[in-house]
């Protein structure tokens, strides 16, 4: 089980204590397989999935593919489940595994590589060939978006303009409609490759609000959003307009995308954890978002004696400066000052993949931060002017570390008082 490695670093009081038993019950919560085992299973030669029933038996080939930072680890499961019945598969991810009916490789995130389009196109081969008795699993996740590309402009060009997006501060949301009107596979152009085949996509959702065509850009979800959209985001963002596409609009009939594990599993147990702790649990959204730096004051708002804030979604840091740093420790960061005036209280926020824009997963601070800061000669504003969190919060130790955690459902904070 995936739990935070430093745990006994970071709790150094009442507060820091509970905010880390509360996010390691998020972490144990957001466990694909255990998931994933409760929406599909086999039972005889059927597979279920949801409310839906596939006879495999009724199928030439079974293909399993995709992309994700929870795709390794789906891919474990489907495999134990299904078997030799796999004909073959081939999934992207951050990290690789060795199984045997399903190949998962390595690739590049957060910024796509040649190797990840090379990994899509070695996909797109795959299923080239696609015939009504053929049964397509697909798999995304988090992380999808960069893994799982085929660009329909330079790959240079695309490259910049993900790393604009990147520093702009734009939202997932606003992030993927411009990627889907780039590229080869987003944006329900999967599902038109795979046709006539029938086709189940698995989604582990990292997006606010869980809507499926955002997640890894929707591959085989039918996209509502148009080129207009996605100029609009640009000149928004003032970032040069390159040569969109639509993308198709036709109905998706044998496609069932499924949303198996999100934020919201997170939170029911980082609730229930507080209420075992005899903490007052007080939900603020499953669906955050706003700049970083200024989000912290949301949560700290709503606290009140022996109280746990708790919220979910994906913040944005428009980056100004050159420093190293995601939005999780940012989020913290930011509120350093406002924790230093409170007592009995700590701030935490993390990234569930447990990478944050670095190899940690984020940041916990206390009403203690601000004056650790300034006896080892550390101006919180410096680092925040310059979008430099992570040698803040590593030069003070009070990093989240968790490695690699195999799941993605967007991040989660927690605000505790007693």
């Amino acid at each position: 089980m995936v739990t935070i490695n430093n745990a006994k670093q970071l709790s150094s009081s009442p507060a820091t204590k509970a905010c880390v038993a509360v996010l390691n019950a998020a972490l144990e919560a957001v466990n694909p397989e255990k998931a994933l085992s409760e929406k599909v299973r086999l039972l005889g030669d059927v597979l279920h999935v949801d409310d839906k029933r596939y006879d495999v038996t009724r199928f030439d080939r079974v293909l399993v593919v995709g992309a994700g930072k929870a795709s390794g680890t789906i891919a474990v499961v489907l495999e134990k489940m299904l078997g030799n019945r796999i004909t073959k598969g081939l999934l992207i991810d951050v990290m690789p595994k060795r199984l045997k009916r399903i190949a998962v490789v390595q690739g590049d995130h957060p910024v796509l590589s040649s190797k990840n389009v090379e990994h899509t196109k070695k996909i797109l081969r795959m299923t080239s060939d696609m015939t009504v008795r053929d049964l397509v699993i697909c798999v995304f996740s988090g992380g999808g978006s960069a893994l799982f590309a085929d660009p329909r402009i330079p790959l240079d060009k695309y490259q910049a303009l993900n790393k604009s997006l990147l520093k702009s501060g734009a939202s997932i949301q606003e992030f993927n409609t411009v990627r889907k009107h780039l590229d080869a596979v987003k944006g329900g152009r999967f599902a038109s490759h795979l046709f006539p085949a029938t086709v189940v996509t698995l989604l582990v959702s990292d997006v606010p609000g869980n809507d499926p065509s955002f997640i890894a850009s929707g591959p085989t979800v039918r996209d509502a959003t148009t080129v207009k959209d996605a100029q609009h985001i640009l000149a928004k963002y003032k970032i040069p307009q390159p040569a969109f596409s639509e993308t198709p609009k036709e109905t998706f009939a044998k496609v069932q995308n499924l949303i198996f594990l999100d934020n919201g599993n997170a939170i029911r147990a980082m609730v229930k954890k507080a209420e075992e702790l005899k903490l007052t649990p007080v939900i603020i959204s499953d669906r955050l978002t706003g700049e970083a730096r200024e989000v912290g004051a949301t949560l700290l708002n709503k606290l009140g004696k022996r109280t746990v804030v708790i919220a979910a979604g994906e913040t944005s840091v428009t980056v100004k400066g050159t420093g190293k740093g995601g939005r999780n420790q940012e989020l913290v960061l930011g509120s350093v000052r406002a924790l230093s005036k409170l007592k009995n209280t700590a701030l935490a926020s993390m990234g569930t993949d447990g990478r944050d824009n670095s190899d940690v997963a984020g940041a916990l601070a206390d009403e203690h931060t601000l004056s650790l800061a300034e006896k080892n000669k550390l101006d919180v504003e410096t680092f925040l002017r310059n979008n430099d969190s992570y040698p803040f919060w590593k030069k003070i130790g009070k990093h989240i570390k968790t490695g690699a955690t195999g799941t993605n459902v967007s991040d989660v904070m927690v605000a505790v008082r007693y």
